[in-house]
């Protein structure tokens, strides 16, 4: 049913000759009830939940396995095709966030992340991200943990690579008759991709944009996002600037802390120049470690942000969640490695 948009909705309607108010209670049971079977939808008649049945699937994937953490769950869903992804529930005082993939794998290869060796398999359909978040709403509601408010495409793939499915799934998770997330609760993150910023700058959502930055030259960022030699730092934030213009919202730019590599005061300055003037938000990220992966954590997060604080800069240090189950930023993998609780 997540293929379906509120315009496709109405042709369901029309097709089974269904009443408006039918129509509603369905998306109810779906979108706020998060009822996985038309048997269950107690309100409809007995026929029509046969003809749904009959015609339909509610979903086409399912959570093959959970992890649970202080303060954050990790879901792997396993689609039709036999994919798997991992999607995060990240808690919070009042309301829980979601973390979505927008891939299987990745293209991008950036080397502190666990999916940067795994080479891109596909993308996933605007009806599999829907999928992915309403398994998130689902878990969260029949375990009791604070709503789900906020959407955040940090996850595994580059959502931007994937840009027509990642828009369409905004616009279902954006539209009130359907999961009603507003834009300004939706954050996509990306590499960087240039002309998919503009081009996602002249769509004019509210959506934040944040960027994935992680070195204030591009000699370093070569070596650490292979995406960067084709997009140069000068053309990310250019880009980035004219999103600003055309949308009204400020960008922010996520910094993982490497030490040795990105992390000292020389770095900051240089981080200042190139962001001087710019109306952003730096977000300074503790690294998380990756098997296989030869960085360490740096100790120097803030003297780090004092020092782009000194500069003008607004910079804040992100709060690590999921760390223990290996669902933290860099973390996530395209398929399970075992310790998930089987459901």
């Amino acid at each position: 049913m997540f293929a379906y948009d509120a315009r496709r909705f109405q042709k369901i309607a029309a097709d089974l000759n269904l009443a408006a108010f039918r129509l509603g209670q369905i998306r109810q049971w779906i979108y706020h009830r998060f009822a996985g079977d038309f048997y269950k939808m107690s309100n409809l008649p007995s026929g029509l939940r046969e003809t749904l049945a009959g015609k339909y699937n509610v979903v086409n994937s399912h959570v093959v396995a959970v992890k649970t953490g202080e303060s954050s769950v990790k879901l792997l869903v396993q689609y039709s095709d036999g994919a798997k992804i991992e999607a995060v529930i990240m808690g919070y005082r009042d309301w829980s966030s979601a973390c979505l993939s927008t891939q299987v794998g990745c293209a991008m290869g950036c080397t502190f992340c666990a999916t940067g060796p795994m080479g891109l398999e596909r993308d996933l359909t605007s009806e599999e991200i829907a999928e992915q978040f309403w398994h998130c709403c689902r878990y969260a509601k029949d375990n009791s943990l604070k709503p789900i408010r906020n959407i955040v495409l940090m996850g595994i793939g580059e959502p931007l690579a994937n840009f027509s499915n990642v828009v369409d799934f905004i616009g279902k998770a954006n539209a009130p008759e359907l999961f009603g997330i507003g834009q300004r609760r939706i954050t996509l993150s990306t590499a960087g991709l240039v002309s998919q910023i503009l081009q996602l700058a002249e769509l004019k959502l509210g959506i934040t944009l944040a960027v994935s930055l992680h070195a204030p030259n591009d000699k370093i960022r070569n070596q650490l996002m292979p995406v960067s030699r084709k997009y140069p730092l000068q053309d990310i934030v250019k880009a980035c600037r004219k999103y600003t213009e055309v949308t009204g919202r400020r960008v922010t730019y996520e910094y993982l802390l490497l030490r040795g590599i990105n992390d000292q005061d020389s770095h900051a300055t240089e981080l200042a120049g190139l962001l001087k003037g710019e109306n952003c938000l730096v977000n300074l990220i503790a690294f998380n470690p990756v098997p296989g992966v030869p960085f360490q954590p740096s100790t120097r997060l803030a003297s780090f942000q004092k020092r782009l604080a000194q500069a003008g800069l607004n910079a804040t240090v992100r709060r690590s969640i999921g760390q223990e189950i290996d669902a933290a930023c860099g973390q996530l993998r395209k398929a399970n490695n075992g310790g998930g609780r089987v459901r």
